[in-house]
């Protein structure tokens, strides 16, 4: 499930940024861009980085975006790490949002971060503004008119039943978006709000004819996650077989995605005699 939730952050962050942004009380926002997280050469690289321009300003802002399902102490570690790396690819300080979603025990992301030179005579810091969502109160964006808005506000402080609210997410996301925007809102505001309440609550407000939705992007990266775990037996069988894996070998496998060869070659990497052997294999796929 914590892929689920990943997965929705990331995707949100790629087609309503803005909707973020206004979360953290940043804007008004008169336009963004999603920029790719490999811009940042990281370990752990963050879950979004977004160029905005302010109406006020001709040039863009860059804002960096982390997203976390509950506290977690190493995530100032990770928010430094990111700015540090971001400054050292783009000299520029980003704006960081670090974006909570449900709270734990007593659990809290510190804002602040710093560390000292084994002297102390260098010291590295930083700061960042830290939203707990559910401490944010939902009336601040009701009506409801921005479906980018309607997976999070589940999450927020809302006063009262939230029947009302949750049925307002619903209906703005029918109202203002179609197609694979319309199943993935539905579907990620499902899976969002899971942190908060009841699945049956969710499944009557956030179904479509009381059947479970195809997620587009979810499905992508379920797909992607399952190729990419087929081509590491592959070559975790070569390895073990026959010692390291020569890189020609190792790139060919990783660009096979269909699922007959894959099967094909995991028969093959397992029941081959040599490298060499398995490397025909792979160059000459048999005829079908």
């Amino acid at each position: 499930m914590r892929f689920q939730y990943d997965k929705s952050s990331k995707w949100l962050i790629e087609t309503h940024a803005d909707a973020i942004l206004r979360l953290a009380g940043v804007g008004p926002v008169k336009s963004w861009r999603a920029l790719p997280g490999e811009l940042v050469q990281s370990r752990q690289l963050p879950d979004g980085l977004v160029e905005v321009v302010f109406p006020n300003r001709s040039d863009p802002v860059l804002h960096l975006i982390e997203i976390s399902t509950y506290p977690d102490n190493r995530v100032p570690n990770q928010l430094l790490d990111d700015i540090a790396l971001t400054y050292l690819n783009r000299r520029i300080i980003p704006e960081v949002v670090a974006l909570v979603l449900s709270p734990k025990g007593h659990l809290s992301v510190d804002s602040t971060l710093q560390r000292l030179s084994p002297t102390g005579a260098t010291r590295l810091e930083a700061a960042w503004h830290v939203i707990n969502l559910w401490e944010v109160d939902a009336s601040g964006f009701l009506p409801l008119t921005d479906p980018g808005l309607a997976p999070w506000i589940p999450l927020t402080k809302i006063d009262g039943p939230p029947e009302q609210v949750l049925q307002q997410c619903r209906d703005v996301i029918d109202q203002k978006t179609t197609g694979s925007e319309h199943e993935n809102l539905l579907g990620v505001t499902r899976i969002l709000g899971t942190l908060r309440y009841d699945e049956r609550l969710l499944a009557r407000l956030f179904t479509r004819d009381g059947k479970m939705l195809e997620i587009p992007f979810l499905q992508k990266a379920f797909r992607d996650r399952e190729v990419a775990t087929r081509q590491s037996v592959i070559l975790e069988g070569l390895e073990f077989r026959f010692g390291a894996v020569p890189a020609d070998i190792s790139a060919a496998v990783r660009l096979v995605e269909d699922d007959s060869r894959l099967k094909a070659l995991t028969d093959v990497a397992y029941t081959s005699g040599s490298l060499d052997d398995f490397r025909a294999h792979l160059i000459t796929p048999p005829a079908n």
